[in-house]
């Protein structure tokens, strides 16, 4: 068992890319390099502001 710590916890954050054609409709989209679509490129917009207040240690 380990001893919990008394300093801040370490986070993880995992970001999905913003939608794109292929990834609306299901396809597979691992090794390709569409375009956002106008939802995904807000989505994009939205990220932002919500990691702009994030400190990064490592990325």
């Amino acid at each position: 068992m380990i001893a919990p710590s008394n300093g801040p916890r370490p986070q993880l954050w995992i970001l999905r890319h913003g939608e794109t054609e292929w990834s609306k409709s299901g396809q597979y989209t691992g090794l390709t390099d569409l375009p956002l679509t106008v939802e995904g490129e807000q989505q994009s917009v939205e990220a932002r502001k919500v990691l702009d207040a994030v400190d990064f240690d490592l990325v």
